[in-house]
């Protein structure tokens, strides 16, 4: 039997669901929260998440494919929220802090210095929590310092990457991912001219 020619492609071995678009106003500072269909629990993983200034061109409205030269690089923020193990009716626990109760995992929401002997699946301050969500912070200062900024009729772009890291220990060969990769539109803002 013969073999196939090497170039062509008839399956994608590494593939994804394509890139993502943030559209955010400049000056705010939002939560994205993604969900990380590759693992079982977020919480052990290493996050790291950058922006990067494209190459706007004022007046454009094409976006940018390249970087901007000596651009402005940003670090963003990657939550993960707090586990706290096994819920127990004697402890006291904070908004957004996740435990396991029944099989499942449950996160308090906006209580703090919370204690109450009613499990989670019956109370209403626990909502079921998916424990490979992670996210993403967007802060109220990104994009103020770059060379190009949002007109009332033209955003400015930057490119967007999320890296994931198995912790260390485990396996010697540790795997990284990067599942989300993509374009941060940030529109003009009335206030921030304030």
């Amino acid at each position: 039997m013969a073999r196939t020619d090497i170039n062509k492609i008839v399956q994608d071995l590494q593939s994804d669901d394509g890139s993502v678009l943030w559209s955010l106003i400049l000056g705010e500072q939002i939560e994205y929260p993604v969900t990380l269909d590759f693992i079982t629990n977020a919480y052990y993983y290493i996050y790291e998440a950058v922006l990067i200034e494209a190459d706007n061109v004022p007046g454009s409205e094409d976006i940018p494919d390249a970087i901007k030269p000596n651009g402005v690089k940003e670090v963003i923020n990657v939550r993960v929220p707090v586990e706290r193990g096994d819920w127990d009716p004697t402890t006291v626990y904070s908004m957004e802090q996740v435990v396991t109760y029944g099989g499942k995992y449950y996160k308090l929401g906006n209580y703090v210095n919370y204690l109450s002997s009613t499990p989670p699946d019956q109370d209403s301050k626990w909502a079921e929590h998916d424990p490979r969500i992670v996210y993403i912070q967007f802060t109220n200062d990104l994009a103020m310092d770059w060379s190009n900024s949002p007109t009332a009729s033209k955003p400015v772009y930057g490119f967007f990457e999320l890296r994931v890291t198995e912790p260390t220990g485990g396996t010697i060969f540790k795997k990284t991912w990067k599942p989300v990769r993509g374009i941060v539109e940030f529109s003009f803002s009335p206030t921030e001219l304030l």
